[in-house]
């Protein structure tokens, strides 16, 4: 299920899970008390304040032990056919949030690794379109980016195993927050503001956050490889997550 921030009532019996997971995740970017600023990323907030936060919702089949992950790749084209990729403006971008039902049994970094892995293998076995013929499919070279449905992504993977590292856990399941690459040149162009821009991020980062931002953050326009920071350890010292994925 595609909602908007303002659709929770519109909520059916099967996703009625993702109420309170919403309003969780709204929460955060409610004023805390004490030292620490508000979520990291400004353009977060302002996504929150103006209402333009999109949610896709994927349930969980318990008899089959597993995600149904074609709601996964329907919502997400839907999604992506909504952008205009050659008009895209920060102030009225709407990011999306994928989220997946919490399940009691599913709570370990590992599981997460899985379930991401598994998602992103399934969005490339089930693309109705060509991979961009300027993106390399090798996740080392610096052209890479995940795409689907002709649009170049960045996933941001957050989930509940993140404890020292706040600014990656979205509340109670795991969640991918996915955005059009380009929005990121938009926001942060490699000349000297978008250096400010994305330093300022980092600073935020460093006071929300138990520990300093992730080594492994870095610019597309700059050369520096995405599959490492899709998926982000809770310290700064574990190798980065290496990738498995199957590319056609």
């Amino acid at each position: 299920m595609l909602i908007n921030q303002d659709e929770l009532a519109n909520l059916t019996e099967q996703f009625l899970w993702g109420h309170a997971v919403i309003l969780s995740i709204l929460s955060k970017f409610e004023d805390e008390a004490g030292s620490r600023t508000g979520f990291p990323c400004f353009f977060a907030q302002n996504a929150v304040r103006r209402g333009h936060l999109r949610f896709l919702l994927v349930p969980y089949d318990l008899e089959n032990s597993r995600y149904e992950l074609d709601h996964l790749a329907c919502g997400l084209r839907s999604y992506i056919d909504e952008i205009d990729i050659d008009t895209l403006d920060i102030s009225h971008h709407r990011p999306l949030l994928v989220l997946f039902e919490p399940v009691s049994a599913l709570t370990t970094r590992d599981n997460f690794k899985q379930i991401f892995i598994e998602a992103m293998q399934y969005l490339l076995d089930h693309d109705q379109r060509p991979w961009p013929s300027h993106v390399s499919k090798d996740p080392a070279h610096h052209t890479w980016t995940m795409c689907f449905h002709g649009c170049e992504l960045f996933v941001n993977v957050s989930h509940p195993a993140h404890v020292l590292r706040r600014s990656r856990n979205m509340g109670a399941g795991l969640a991918f927050v996915i955005n059009p690459r380009k929005i990121f040149d938009i926001a942060a162009p490699a000349n000297r503001r978008g250096r400010a821009v994305m330093a300022k991020i980092r600073r935020n980062i460093d006071v929300y956050d138990d520990v300093s931002h992730s080594p492994l953050l870095g610019s597309y326009l700059l050369g520096e490889a995405q599959w490492p920071q899709y998926m982000i350890a809770d310290n700064n010292e574990d190798a980065p997550l290496q990738c498995p994925l199957r590319f056609n």
